[in-house]
């Protein structure tokens, strides 16, 4: 039986030479690859092509040899004559592109003699094995949920940079036995076989482009199938080597969107050149691929802003704890230092008035001696009044210190009056009764 190989184009590509899925096989050395070049990165047909052929010259199933290999193989890939867009906005968008890289799917495989299919795998393109009972073998991914979520791809730049390991790749060992068919399909259709397994047996019964191209059509308008470009390597373990193409005729392509009238307004405007919409598409291509950075710089920021809410939370709380744990005083104790010396300050003062008072009794009594008529004495004999003794101010000081420890309110100044004499006098008495 022959090798087969499927290939149609997006209906956004119009034609096939603008297909981005590549393939290589060697009959001779039974070794078969498949790549699926990615449409945001530059130039990715060309590298899916340089690397799918240099496999199945020289197949390796060792993954360091493999990076090796393909990044030696970068060094063509940039040597690869392109020539930018006439337009500057476009040529802006492709030098953009370049810079990033071409970026591929990859699945290599090679028919051992121990009736063995070795397999190595990076990226969504997928593998299925029917038996003859119908039952299917997939690899890498067994189901959709797990194709969707890889996001490994074989890029240049990461090449280059060393950012492309071991853990890129999956490989793999299946047996075969002689009437197992193999089918090695990119991720449009390896998505469609894995929803619905039963196009397997309609995919196998394509012989020639219209029935492709039929095919296609049905689940793109169904939309069972993704728009993309559909590429698949039927392979009989039983096979002749020889390989049959189906793929479009040189002038078959999709037709084009249908053109909108344009109607001139009244205002002259400047005539803008009308891009192809194969342009149009390449131009929204890019518009996607900056729409994604953004969207990751949106949640980088948003990371960010909840990281810096998170921060100010705890500082908040950790204000509120210190508030509520700080020591504390009573409000009788801090108000005991203030009331102790306003008593100071309350004692002081009237034992100053006391004083005062004293004093101007002596003088009053003084005054009104002074002022009294003399008497002539009488006969009869008159006690004399006390009078206040003289003291020394050191004296009068030290006695006043004493009525203070006693308990008197007295001002230790060292001025001694009548008051003062009458206090200590009472002072002296109650000494001398708790004798």
């Amino acid at each position: 039986m022959d090798i087969k190989v499927l290939q149609l184009h997006k209906r956004a590509s119009y034609e096939f030479k603008h297909i981005q899925d590549k393939y290589a096989i060697n009959p001779d050395a039974k070794t078969f690859a498949l790549a699926d070049g990615t449409t945001q990165s530059f130039n990715s047909e060309i590298w899916a092509e340089i690397i799918t052929k240099r496999f199945v010259i020289t197949p390796t199933f060792n993954t360091v040899e493999l990076i090796s290999s393909f990044t030696n193989q970068v060094a063509e890939y940039k040597n690869a004559n392109f020539e930018f867009s006439s337009n500057p906005a476009k040529a802006s968008l492709e030098k953009a592109k370049q810079n990033k890289g071409g970026t591929a799917t990859f699945m290599g495989l090679h028919f051992t003699t121990e009736n063995k299919i070795e397999l190595i795998s990076c990226g969504d393109t997928n593998l299925f094995l029917l038996n003859s009972e119908n039952k299917v073998i997939a690899f890498p991914f067994s189901d959709v949920d797990s194709l969707d979520a890889n996001n490994n791809f074989i890029n240049t730049e990461q090449l280059i940079e060393n950012k492309i390991d071991e853990t890129f790749f999956k490989l793999k060992s299946i047996e075969y036995k002689s009437d197992d068919k193999i089918i090695i399909a990119t991720d449009a259709l390896s998505r469609l076989i894995l929803k619905k397994p039963t196009t397997l047996s309609e995919i196998l019964k394509i012989e020639d482009f219209n029935q492709l191209n039929d095919f296609c059509l049905k689940y793109w308008e169904s939309k069972e199938l993704q728009e993309d470009d559909i590429s698949a390597i039927i392979i009989p373990a039983q096979n002749s080597g020889t390989v049959k193409t189906i793929q479009p005729p040189i002038d078959f392509s999709f037709p084009k969107e249908k053109e909108e009238e344009f109607i001139p307004t009244s205002l002259q405007q400047k005539k803008q050149r009308n891009y192809t919409d194969m342009e149009m598409n390449e131009i929204r291509n890019q518009f996607n691929g900056v729409a994604q950075d953004f969207h990751q710089v949106k949640k980088k920021l948003k990371l960010h802003e909840m990281l810096l809410m998170v921060a100010i939370s705890l500082l908040m709380v950790n204000i509120l704890l210190m508030y509520f744990f700080r020591p504390t005083n009573s409000k009788d104790e801090t108000s005991k230092p203030k009331d102790k010396s306003e008593n100071v300050i309350v004692k002081k003062y009237e034992n100053t008035i006391v004083d005062l008072k004293s004093e101007i009794q002596t003088l009053q009594s003084k005054i009104a001696e002074f002022s009294k008529p003399k008497e002539e004495p009488k006969e009869e004999k008159v006690e004399p009044s006390k009078a206040t003794p003289t003291i020394s101010k050191e004296e009068a000081k030290k006695r006043q210190e004493e009525l203070i420890k006693a308990g008197y309110k007295v001002t230790a100044d060292g001025i001694w009056g009548a008051q003062s004499e009458k206090t200590w006098n009472e002072y002296l008495q109650k000494k001398k009764d708790k004798k």
